[in-house]
């Protein structure tokens, strides 16, 4: 018997992800670009209000960032290029948190897992 998923189970399983993601941003076990990159990606599965202030900050930090060798794309670059991006990703990381740790903080209390 193969198990069905329901709109409402997929919503709470993507909660649940939302409250995970956002949790280890703020352990430091998920780095806070890759989170804020895969917590703009949740949006809209995340069944919220289009203009959500906690995913907008997400959706904004996403947006300056992706020009950035960050997560799995950084196996493509070398270590040259990665050397070289480095100091501008550790700037970027600065400001995202700035940006982005209230928001990190209200999407943990909202969607905790």
């Amino acid at each position: 018997m193969s198990a069905v998923i329901t709109n409402e189970s997929y919503a709470l399983s993507v909660h649940k992800r939302v409250g995970t993601v956002a949790f280890g941003m703020l352990s430091g076990e998920v780095g806070f670009i890759e989170g804020a990159i895969e917590l703009a990606s949740l949006r809209h599965e995340a069944a919220v209000e289009e203009n959500d202030p906690d995913f907008m900050a997400f959706v904004v930090i996403a947006s300056e960032t992706d020009s950035l060798p960050i997560g799995t794309s950084r196996e493509l670059w070398s270590k040259e290029a990665l050397a070289k991006h480095q100091p501008e990703i550790d700037a970027a990381t600065v400001w995202a948190k700035k940006v982005g740790l209230a928001a990190c903080q209200s999407l943990a209390e909202r969607f905790h897992a």
